[in-house]
């Protein structure tokens, strides 16, 4: 017996040996193959038991239990997939490279789910977080110029909060938004969102450019899709603080136009007013003006020669099996280039997922901002406009007060508030100081949600959105003491709006395959946003006291703008279904339908149907591409769909009443026309593109599409017997047709150095092709621009100047028929074939990197495209030479009898005509980054830093275009007294720990 119990003992001991040599632990470190760089979040799992696994940590290191028959499977985003076996191994070093499609990374649909890639028949472009981050301006949108095919962006003012404008492939409206539907973290958001958002925040950007990517959205979607992710934790990666300091000045980026200085101002006006030659006074302020030298140049005292930029970051991020967080701070400053200009913004963020157990998940992605900004009268057209009063300003007068000695020596004193020898003019700074307007913005934007998976594959999610923010607005006119016209009429204007749009999205989705070669999914889903805004406003006059500023502080009501309110609710509905099917990775369909509802429109007309179909065949996965080498990838797609656009203002479709007088007696009258039939404009688009990759270096997309838009959403025309002017309604047909082309290409990238080329461009052909019943074209009055069938939206339409009469300095317009006139009248207005909307645009970009060192630079152009230079009207203008200042050029003005000149002889008042539209193409040096990033080895011997590096940026450095104003960047038919664009320096400092 004891034998017995003794020989159990022993097998036991050894049994127990054996399993524990059968299960053991292995440690490992993955790199990049191509840097020698760790990668962290790579995913390491068991081939046999995929459930069961781990990931890199920061450093790249993994530790995992194993048996020695187990193989183990690395992945990563964008690298190649390995398989390795355990086979005895303690330590494994796993070097991974680049995926060669490119093709792996997961794009996030918004609220609709996630797909990868490689696998969306659509047009899908992505922009990287490295083209987003330390940009120095608030508004993300910037960054984003020239980075797409197909996407313009236009920053059009160098005021710190300015906003931006965007459209995808033309312009697809005529009266209804062109903006692309802007989506962060899954919250539909507003346009001003963009600057509320810190770009330090973002991961990536993707934009959803054709129908099969974009009809789920519906009726928000005819624009296109811009999805923002922001950063989180990835899986197994242990917790890393970030910091990132930078500062920076900004300059006034160019100005083209050279106006006349004292002496060359003073000689004209005796051009134009020869009796000034014999006129005591003016010949008095002349002297005195060369005798003490004054030439002022107005642009130098109003505008800043360097304006400090600061910006602070911080953030937290990380995870575990089970959750994931980001957390982050920000704070940025912007003074502006003219005094009395700046911007201030803080943002906090927190984007916190859980997996509460395996068929549980939920989050929390939530973003707040608070703004404080000052802005300019950069929007006025007088002379209190600083940009204005810089080009307009008498030269030879001192924006300082003045004493002048017994030994005649001048002696300079604090500038002026208003100077009567200037026509009574107030000192433009002056009305900036006394006249503030403070505005600040306070925004919350985020969405929670709870995800279940309870059976494989089938995933049910509901989601809660919300974007929303509160606006004050106040206006001060301080009573000026030295002012005698302004000593007791001081004003106060406070405004208030308050804005949310909540948005409820339910999906369900399921995804499974048939014998691992058929790969299906299917979701469905409601959804339904709700928005109010409402705002209100109030104006008091009569302040005598600097100190009293508050509306109570008087009880006059202003005289023109007393009080005023408004309120709006929209509610939208929407059902949606979407399909997706691959066979072995190789041939690919989707489908998806909407049918949305919206109270824009009246009760039988609120709803409407959009639906879209793809495919998309992977031709490098055929036997006959399979084993060519030179071939890594080569797909081709094609897409057919529509999308709505609902981008109107509330109320239109409905018969609304105003007030007014008539007979010095209050009255009241209809203002808006009734149209029951008030429908969705409706956008049809094809898209055929083909994309590859050769020689494991050049990526290639090449996309061909047409747009057509029909039940345009526009302001008909009415007779004016009918009592109105115009109505809104559905009318019209619209064409956009063009190519997106990208090329990206790895010159060289070996070792420590690696240089990349980049570069993207868009050609897209706009086309009237029917307007309103009855109309084959329509001049959109005071605009220069007529609509007319086969021509484009936005073509100008003016006289064409044909220059001077040697003989007799006058004006002189070519006819429609060819001829030659002196006579100026509106029958000789004619298509210029020229559009404010530039049919080419593009990017490109370089980037070298050796060891730590890199060096980066992105260019954006736009090509034929043409805006009318309002400003010249004013300084090429003989007629206004005796209050304001003129252009060099008009020093060439018409004087003798044959004489071969463009300006024409003085007191003959311009047309705005042909002259002043100007080739506003241009090409700019967009951001330039050089940055060193000290070796890790180095700063691991501190102990607690784990990397680290400084950069220097300059944006705008350069601008090459024959526009004469301030910048032609503008994105409008005109351009008038608008803020100049910056040109900007900034260095910073990122620590990692």
């Amino acid at each position: 017996m004891r034998k017995l119990i003794g020989l159990f003992v022993f097998l036991t001991f050894v049994g127990m040996q054996i399993c524990f040599a059968q299960t053991r632990e292995i440690t490992g470190t993955v790199i990049d193959k191509s840097d020698k760089m760790p990668l962290p979040g790579v995913s390491v799992t068991l081939k046999s038991n995929p459930s069961q696994g781990t990931a890199t940590d920061v450093n790249g290191k993994f530790t995992l239990k194993v048996n020695d028959g187990d193989v183990l499977v690395f992945s990563f985003i964008g690298m190649k997939s390995q398989e390795i076996a355990v086979a005895g191994k303690t330590n494994l070093t796993v070097e991974m490279e680049p995926d060669a499609e490119m093709l792996d990374e997961v794009v996030v649909e918004g609220m609709y789910g996630t797909q990868k890639l490689g696998s969306i028949t659509g047009s899908v472009a992505t922009v990287k977080e490295e083209k987003l981050r330390d940009r120095p301006v608030a508004n993300v949108a910037d960054a984003l110029q020239g980075q797409v095919a197909g996407l313009q962006v236009y920053t059009a003012s160098g005021e710190p909060s300015a906003s931006f404008s965007m459209r995808l492939r033309g312009v697809n409206s005529m009266n209804a938004s062109n903006t692309p539907l802007l989506i962060v973290d899954g919250t539909p958001v507003t346009a001003s969102a963009f600057r509320a958002i810190n770009s330090n925040d973002i991961e990536n950007v993707v934009l959803l450019k054709d129908a099969s990517s974009t009809a789920i959205y519906g009726s928000r979607a005819a624009n296109g899709v811009l999805v923002i992710s922001t950063k989180r934790g990835k899986m197994g990666e242990k917790p890393k603080m970030q910091v990132r300091a930078q500062y920076g000045w900004s300059q006034m980026a160019m100005d083209n136009l050279d106006m006349m200085n004292a002496q060359e101002y003073l000689k004209f006006r005796e051009m134009v007013d020869p009796t000034l030659i014999t006129n005591s006074t003016f010949q008095e302020h002349k002297a005195w003006a060369t005798k003490y030298n004054v030439d002022t140049d107005w642009k130098d005292y109003l505008f800043k020669s360097s304006s400090p930029t600061y910006q602070l970051d911080g953030s937290v991020t990380g995870a575990s099996e089970k959750s994931n967080y980001y957390f982050s701070a920000g704070y940025f400053s912007q003074d502006g280039i003219v005094h009395h200009s700046d911007y201030k913004r803080m943002t906090l963020r927190s984007n916190v997922d859980t997996k509460i157990a395996d068929w549980l998940k939920v989050g929390v992605n939530l973003g707040l901002s608070h703004e404080k900004y000052r802005t300019t009268f950069s929007t006025r057209n007088g002379w209190y406009n600083p940009v204005n009063f810089a080009r307009w300003a008498d030269p030879s007068y001192s924006p300082y007060t003045y004493t002048i000695d017994n030994n005649g020596k001048i002696h300079w004193g604090k500038p002026w508030t208003i100077n009567n020898e200037m026509g009574g003019l107030i000192n433009c700074s002056r009305v900036m100081e006394m006249q503030p307007q403070v505005q600040k913005t306070t925004r919350i934007m985020g969405n929670t949600f709870i995800q279940l998976t309870p059976l494989k594959g089938l995933t049910v999610r509901a989601q809660q959105s919300a974007d929303a923010y509160d606006y004050r607005s106040t206006l001060k006119a301080y009573p000026d003491p030295l002012n005698e016209m302004n000593k007791n009429v001081g004003n106060v204007r406070e405004a208030f709006q308050r804005f949310y749009s909540f948005t409820f999205t339910n999906t369900a989705e399921y995804k499974f395959d048939i014998q691992n070669d058929h790969h299906l999914s299917f979701l469905i889903g409601q959804e339904s946003i709700i928005q109010k805004d409402e705002a209100f406003n109030a104006r008091t006059q009569g302040h005598s006291d600097s100190r009293l500023m508050l509306l109570s502080a008087s009880q006059t009501p202003y005289a023109t703008d007393p009080f005023g309110s408004s309120l709006t609710e929209t509610v939208f509905n929407s059902y949606f279904a979407r399909f997706n099917y691959d066979f072995m990775n190789k041939y690919y369909f989707d489908a998806s339908v909407r049918r949305d509802g919206s109270s824009l429109f009246p009760k039988d007309e609120r709803w409407g149907t959009f639906y879209s179909v793809g495919a998309m065949w992977n031709m490098k996965k055929e036997a006959f591409l399979e084993n060519v080498d030179l071939i890594d990838d080569l797909r081709l797609k094609v897409s057919y769909g529509s999308t709505g656009n609902s981008g109107i203002s509330d109320y239109v479709y409905i018969g609304s009443i105003g007030n007014g007088q008539y007979n010095n007696e209050a009255s009241w009258t209809i203002s808006g026309v009734q149209n029951d039939g008030l429908t969705w404009e409706t956008v049809k688009s094809w898209n055929v593109g083909v994309s590859g990759r050769l020689m494991n270096a050049l990526n290639l997309d090449i996309e061909f599409y047409k747009k057509t838009t029909t039940d345009m959403l526009m302001s008909v025309p009415f007779s004016y017997t009918t009592g109105h002017s115009s109505a809104n309604g559905n009318v019209g047909k619209m064409t956009n047709t063009g190519i997106d082309v990208s090329v990206n290409y790895d010159i060289f990238s070996k070792g420590d150095f690696y240089w990349n080329v980049s570069a993207n461009f868009n050609y897209n052909k706009n086309e009237i092709v029917k307007l309103y019943e009855g109309f084959e074209n329509f001049v959109q009055a005071g605009t220069g621009i007529k609509y007319a069938e086969g021509h484009a939206f936005g073509e100008f339409f003016y006289a064409k100047y044909a220059g001077v009469n040697p003989a007799n300095g006058k004006q002189l317009w070519y006819t429609p028929e060819g001829g030659v006139t002196e006579n100026y009248s509106d029958d000789l207005k004619q298509f210029m074939g020229k559009t404010r909307f530039a049919p080419w645009a593009g990017g490109f970009a370089t980037t070298v990197a050796w060891k730590g060192i890199s060096l980066s630079a992105d260019f954006t152009w736009v090509a034929q495209k043409y805006m009318l230079n309002n400003d010249r009207f004013f300084v090429e203008n003989s007629t206004f030479a005796a209050d304001q200042n003129q252009a060099k050029k008009m020093l060439n003005m018409w004087t003798t009898p044959g004489q071969i000149t463009d300006i024409p002889k003085a007191g003959e008042a311009p047309q705005f005509d042909s002259r002043f539209v100007e080739n506003a193409s241009f090409v700019r040096l967009k951001n330039v980054t050089l940055s060193y990033t000290f070796p890790r080895q180095l700063l691991k011997k501190t102990g607690f830093m784990e990397g680290a590096r400084i950069y220097a940026i300059g944006r705008n450095l350069l601008t090459f275009t024959d526009y004469s104003g301030y910048d032609p960047e503008i994105d409008s038919n005109l351009s008038m007294g608008k803020y100049p664009n910056t040109r900007q320096y900034e260095i910073g400092v990122e620590l990692n720990f």
